[in-house]
C-alpha cells in the first residue's frame, strides 16, 4: 500500500486548525520541530490523519479546513486501516504508528457533532524513528508491522 502527503501542519500556538506548512522537519524521538506537542511524549510525536476523516465530516455537512483535526500529516490513505506498529516511510522520515488518537472537545468548536462523528477515526499517533524532511506531495510507503 502506498499514498502521498496531502497537507502538512505545525501547531505553533494553541488552538485549531493548525496552520499549513510546506515542509515539516521531523526529529527522531521528538516530533515535528516547532510544534507545540513536540518533545512531550515520543509515542505521540506526530498525529497522522487521512482524507477519509475529512470526507466523513463533509458527508455529514461539516466543512473543515485541513489542520482542523490537529494533524501534523494529512495523507490520501486511511491510517485507521493500518494496525499500531505499522511503519511508514514518509519523505525522508520513518514513522511507526503507536495508537489511535482520542477525540477531544476542542473539535466541538467546528461542530458539536464532530467528536461523536469522528470517535475512533480522527487519526493515529506515530513515533518518529528516523528524522528528516517531509514535504507536501511526498510519497508514503506503508511497511509491514513489526
Amino acid at each position: 500500500m502506498s499514498g502521498k502527503v496531502v497537507s502538512l501542519h505545525l501547531g505553533l500556538g494553541s488552538g485549531l486548525p493548525k496552520p499549513r506548512v510546506e515542509v515539516l522537519e521531523l526529529v527522531a524521538g521528538f516530533g515535528a520541530k516547532g510544534d507545540r506537542h513536540a518533545g512531550k511524549d515520543p509515542d505521540r510525536a506526530v498525529l497522522v490523519a487521512g482524507l477519509p476523516s475529512y470526507e466523513k465530516a463533509n458527508g455529514a455537512g461539516i466543512e473543515l479546513p485541513f489542520g482542523a483535526l490537529g494533524e501534523n500529516l494529512l495523507l490520501d490513505l486511511d491510517p485507521h486501516d493500518l494496525p499500531p506498529g505499522t511503519r511508514l516511510r514518509v519523505g525522508e522520515a520513518l514513522l511507526e504508528f503507536s495508537y489511535v488518537c482520542t477525540v477531544c472537545s476542542s473539535l466541538s468548536q467546528f461542530d458539536l457533532r464532530l467528536p461523536k462523528l469522528l470517535y475512533g477515526g480522527r487519526g493515529l499517533y506515530a513515533r518518529v524513528l528516523e528524522g528528516g524532511l517531509v514535504r507536501v506531495g511526498d510519497p508514503v510507503q506503508v511497511l509491514l508491522a513489526v
